[in-house]
């Protein structure tokens, strides 16, 4: 993964412009006389903080991201040939001595599984390299085998880094570009995760397992700064940037 996309990534959470914000307006207002510039600065820095942290910014970029599964007839579990499930994080805990999985690849992994069960799917796929010691692909598999799905209908690719590598890694895996495939993934990552399955395979499914939008009544609490908006806010255009980097790599 190039070393600019990651950075892009990185720097589009709302956190990191709030910061460079605030320094900028400190050194402005320590090193000169323009009070009134250093003023604009602090505003702007709050005016992004505060509208990053509330209820209808956050869901509105998350519905623009999730739009295409918010009906009831998506993610109908129909006969499939495979479920792939796609890792969505792990982290090592050096207490527990253990590769722990995010809450996004546990829920993906749950729905994966009922999806896997209920289709009749003859092998569920995990995917997933992931940043600990063990793969995103491995604790998905010993945690579905922990919940009743035998080790001989689940296959690994734990080497994939990203949305394109498992693509194209279950490309190798499986000769048969017709077969139907329930696609498992959070629903903010599923537009771009449907279009690389879609440049191999002719029927996919998409499967959504979460989503961040919701659909709160308007209140004077939805107005309210929470750090959760700020979380929804940062995963959305970490994706936003995902996207267009594809878009762009074609």
């Amino acid at each position: 993964m190039s070393t600019l996309y990651i950075l892009l990534k990185a720097f589009l959470d709302p956190v990191v412009p709030v910061l460079i914000l605030l320094v900028v307006g400190l050194l402005v207002f320590f090193r000169s006389e323009k009070r009134r510039f250093t003023r604009i600065i602090f505003l702007a820095a709050f005016v992004i903080l505060y509208m990053g942290s509330i209820s209808p910014v956050s869901n509105a970029l998350c519905y623009f991201l999730e739009r295409d599964y918010l009906n009831s007839h998506n993610g109908k579990t129909e006969k499939l040939d495979i479920v792939v499930v796609l890792g969505g994080g792990v982290s090592d805990n050096k207490y527990l001595g253990r590769t722990l999985p995010s809450y996004q690849t546990t829920s993906r992994l749950l729905y994966a599984v009922q999806a896997f069960r209920d289709s009749g799917a003859e092998y569920l796929v995990c995917a997933g390299k992931g940043g600990g010691k063990i793969s995103e692909a491995e604790v998905m598999a010993k945690a579905a085998e922990g919940i009743g799905v035998p080790a001989a209908r689940i296959k690994l690719d734990s080497i994939s880094k990203n949305t394109r590598e498992h693509a194209q890694n279950l490309n190798i895996m499986f000769q048969d570009k017709n077969i139907n495939i329930g696609l498992v993934t959070s629903a903010y990552h599923m537009k771009r995760s449907e279009r690389e399955f879609k440049k191999y395979f002719s029927n996919i499914v998409a499967l959504p397992s979460d989503y961040l939008y919701s659909s709160p009544k308007l209140s004077i609490v939805t107005f309210m700064p929470r750090s959760g908006n700020l979380n929804k806010l940062s995963i959305a255009f970490r994706e936003l940037v995902g996207i267009l980097w594809y878009g762009i790599k074609g």
